[in-house]
Parts: structure tokens; C-alpha cells; sequence
């Protein structure tokens, strides 16, 4: 039977997860500095050791060297004494001194360690064996009477050979203590330079910690961001899943989740955008078929009755007929500019007589309220380039709507005026109830009304919306004065023909 090879309980690096990532950078980071700065401890330890062991010898050997410089003094003293006394205890004391001065010379030379050093307390202690050997034919002609009194005493007070021995080994003292001030320069450089390698390397330590952190923390989040941002609403998630931490591959699968719940949410509401246009249009062509009969209808009732009692409610009617019109128009353009399948055919149009057409195509609906409705153009006004038809839309719907929100006895004006350099403004101010600061955009996302609005009229609330639209399709804006004396003035700005 074969057998399963035993399952491997290590698990690869790439599926650690962040903590697990940070934990080790971390140790190792801390680790690292612990044997570099163990290393460096144990190092200027070492090189303080070595520096106090060469201060305590080079010390010991400095303070043995006023010994000998007094041992000298003292030879070269007794040989005098004993040449202008004669007296052998004199000669005693100095041999006693010569082998005191020999013997420390010899554990003082066990000392030095350096070459110059050694030939330097060789030759001093050669020229002091020369110094005693010359004593001591002095002596042993003094022994014999071979020496007067005057020569003996100018040859204790001649100090010359001593006093130059002494000033070598006075020099070599002043050299020891140099080599000191060096020694204690020189450690206090490798100090420095060991702080500065420990902070060169901390700070490398800590760039190279941060980049590690940054790889491990930033990285897979700005790959998951770009991914997140190749994403489109309604396309399928097509990035695989990250290779990289746990928490980061739990991240992908809850965004591609999420990626799928949104585009499901997408479909469902393109569908339902797409039965509302259709339900829209719809409804608004019935409406229109509708109301062209009721229009027609009336047309032949109005040519029947030519009765002054009936002319109101013949004019209320027309009024009302052109209101609803409007209102099952908008709401069929409106159903096509969200389906793609309004299109526009600008061309040279004068906005004197359009404006002027529209005015009196609508004003029936103003004078029922008894409104004060005024045209202003000015003579010459140049020529736009512009859809008529939409642009009339355009006109209608912002008259429609100031006629509706005005109250009797109140005012409505539709003029224009020429901008530097051959821009036209169209405006249409009233003297209505105005929009709130807070519903100024509002207003013109489409199927919204302020509740002022909706008591004072009634709608759907699409006529800005489309207004805008339209007017975005030939580059222009509708705008509201941020500022009016009163009621609302919209405007918008076309360009020359």
C-alpha cells in the first residue's frame, strides 16, 4: 500500500498575514540592532581595556622614571662628596645607588613595548654605564693621589655627561606622556567613529524599516486600489485574487462581493430606468394624442360659440389645454434625452420673433392670472446658433413654469441681451414665490418640487431638468441668479451664429 507523504505544517511567506509580516520585520529589526550594537559595545570595550592597561603601564613606567633621574643625581653626588672628602663610605653608597639605578633600569625595560622605546632606554642606560665607567677612573686615580685638590674639585662640580643622560631620560618621559594625549585622542576617535557607525547604521536601519513596512503595509494596498480602480460599474471583477496577506486576500473577495451585489443593483436599476422611459414616453404620446383631440375639439366649439359670456371659459380652457401640453411634452423629450434619441439640428435662428412667438403662444395661460407680461429685446440682436425647436422647449418651459409660481397681479419678463463679445443672454424673470438657497440645485435634477411649489402648483417637476439638458447639449447652462430682488430669474448664455 502506499503511503500519503506527511502533510507540511509551514506555511509560505507570501500567505502570512500582515501581523505576522510586521512581527518578524520587527524581530529581525530588533535583532539586528541588538548584535550590531552588542558588537559595537563589545568593541569599545575592548579598546577602552586596552587603552586603560597602556595608561596604567605607560603610567608606572612614568612615575619609576623620577627614581632614576634622583638614582643618577645621587651617583653623580656621592662621586663628588667622596672626591673632596675621601671618604669610603661615600664610595659605598654610591655603588649601593649604581645597583639599584641598574636593577630598575632592567624592570623598567621589561615595560616598553615599543622599538623606538627600547633603543631609546638601552642607549640611555649605555650612556649612564659609560658615565660610571668614566667615575670610576676618576675615582681610582683619587684612590692613588694622583688628583690635586683643584682638579678634584673641578671634576665633581662638571656635571655635563649627567645632566645630558638626564635630559634624555626627562625627553622620553615627555615622549610617554605625548603618546598618552595620542592614545587618549585615538580612543576617543574610534568612539565617535563607533557612534557614527551605530548611527549610520540605525538610520539605514530605520529607512530600510520603513520601506520593509511600507512594502508590506502600503504596497498590496495601492495594488488593491488600482484594481479597485480598473473596476466599471456593470463589468465583471476580472482581477484574480491577491497574492499577498491574508487580510488583503479577504479584502479582494469582500470587494468582489461587493463588485457583484453593486452590479446587480446597476442592472436592476437600468431596467428600471428603462420600463420608466418607456412608461414615460408612453403615457406622455397617449397624452398628447389626448389632448391634440380635446384641442381640436375646442378649436370647432370656439368657432361655433362666438358668444362674449362664453369667451372665458373658452380662454380657460385653451390655457389649461396648452398647460397640460407642455407638461406631456417635457415629459416625452425628457423620456428621449435619457434614451439617446433626442437630437438636436442647430442652425442660425433670430431670437427676436422666436422669443416673440413663444411669448404669445403662452401668454394665455399669464393672463388668466391677470400677470403683467413684458417683452424685452433689444433692436439688432445677433443671431445664435441653436436648435428652434429646442430652444423654443427651452422657453416654453421656463415661462410655463414662472406663470405658474407667479401670483395674480404679479410680473413676468422674457428678454435677452447681447455680451461682449457676441454672446446673447436669455432670461426670464418674475415676481413669484422664489427658490429657496437649499432647493437651488435641486431643482434641476428632475422629478423634484419645493414644497412652496407643490402648494402653489401642480407638476412633475421635469421642466429645469430638461431645460438644462437641453442647453447642455448646445453648450450653454441653465442658470438662477444666486441674487434676485425678488421671485427668480433664470438665464442662460448662447453662442453667435
Amino acid at each position: 500500500m502506499r503511503r500519503r507523504p506527511p502533510k507540511s505544517h509551514h506555511t509560505p511567506v507570501k500567505h502570512w498575514t500582515l501581523r505576522a509580516r510586521l512581527t518578524a520585520l520587527l524581530a529581525t529589526a530588533l535583532c539586528a540592532f541588538t548584535g550590531l550594537s552588542t558588537v559595537a559595545y563589545l568593541t569599545s570595550s575592548r579598546e577602552e581595556d586596552r587603552l586603560e592597561s597602556g595608561f596604567a603601564e605607560e603610567l608606572a613606567f612614568l612615575a619609576d622614571l623620577p627614581v632614576q633621574r634622583a638614582l643618577m643625581h645621587k651617583i653623580d653626588i656621592d662621586e663628588a662628596d667622596y672626591l673632596l672628602t675621601h671618604k669610603a663610605d661615600w664610595l659605598a653608597r654610591r655603588r649601593a645607588a649604581i645597583d639599584e639605578f641598574r636593577q630598575n633600569h632592567r624592570a623598567l625595560a621589561v615595560r616598553l613595548k615599543h622599538p623606538g622605546e627600547i633603543e631609546e632606554w638601552r642607549q640611555i642606560g649605555a650612556a649612564m654605564e659609560a658615565y660610571i665607567a668614566s667615575q670610576d677612573r676618576i675615582l681610582e686615580r683619587a684612590r692613588r693621589g694622583a688628583m690635586n685638590r683643584d682638579e678634584a674639585v673641578e671634576t665633581a662640580l662638571a656635571k655635563e655627561e649627567v645632566d645630558a643622560v638626564i635630559e634624555r631620560m626627562s625627553r622620553m618621559g615627555r615622549i610617554g606622556f605625548q603618546r598618552m594625549d595620542a592614545q587618549r585622542r585615538s580612543a576617543r576617535a574610534a568612539a565617535f567613529a563607533t557612534f557614527g557607525f551605530i548611527l549610520a547604521i540605525g538610520i539605514v536601519g530605520a529607512l530600510a524599516l520603513s520601506a520593509a513596512a511600507a512594502a508590506i503595509l502600503v504596497g498590496p494596498v495601492l495594488r488593491l486600489r488600482a484594481q479597485a480602480g480598473a473596476w466599471k460599474l456593470g463589468e465583471p471583477w476580472k482581477e484574480p485574487s491577491a497574492d499577498g496577506p491574508r487580510e488583503i486576500q479577504d479584502l479582494m473577495d469582500t470587494m468582489r462581493t461587493m463588485a457583484a451585489k453593486l452590479n446587480e443593483q446597476f442592472e436592476r436599476e437600468r431596467e428600471t430606468s428603462r420600463l420608466k422611459s418607456q412608461l414615460v414616453s408612453g403615457v406622455s404620446h397617449e397624452f398628447n394624442n389626448a389632448l391634440t383631440v380635446i384641442h381640436t375639439a375646442h378649436v370647432l366649439l370656439m368657432e361655433n360659440d362666438t358668444s362674449a359670456v362664453d369667451a372665458p371659459w373658452h380662454e380657460m380652457m385653451e390655457a389649461n389645454i396648452r398647460a397640460l401640453s407642455a407638461m406631456a411634452t417635457n415629459l416625452l423629450n425628457l423620456g428621449r434625452l435619457e434614451s439617446g434619441k433626442f437630437n438636436l439640428e442647430t442652425q442660425r435662428v433670430d431670437l427676436g420673433p422666436l422669443l416673440a412667438h413663444s411669448l404669445e403662444r403662452l401668454s394665455v395661460i399669464g393672463r388668466r392670472k391677470k400677470l403683467d407680461i413684458r417683452l424685452e429685446t433689444p433692436p439688432n440682436l445677433p443671431a445664435v446658433l441653436a436648435d428652434p425647436d429646442a430652444l423654443q422647449l427651452v422657453v416654453a418651459n421656463l415661462l410655463t413654469n414662472a406663470f405658474k409660481y407667479t401670483p395674480e397681479g404679479g410680473a413676468v419678463t422674457l428678454g435677452a441681451l447681447e455680451r461682449s463679445p457676441g454672446l446673447v443672454e436669455v432670461f426670464v424673470r418674475d415676481t413669484g414665490i422664489g427658490i429657496a438657497p437649499a432647493d437651488r440645485e435641486k431643482i434641476f435634477s428632475g422629478y423634484y418640487r419645493t414644497e412652496q411649489g407643490k402648494k402653489t402648483a401642480k407638476g412633475f417637476g421635469v421642466g429645469l431638468a430638461l431645460s438644462r439638458m437641453i442647453l447642455e447639449a448646445h453648450g450653454s447652462s441653465l442658470e438662477l441668479d444666486p441674487a434676485p430682488m425678488r421671485g427668480s430669474r433664470f438665464f442662460f448664455v448662447l453662442s453667435p451664429a
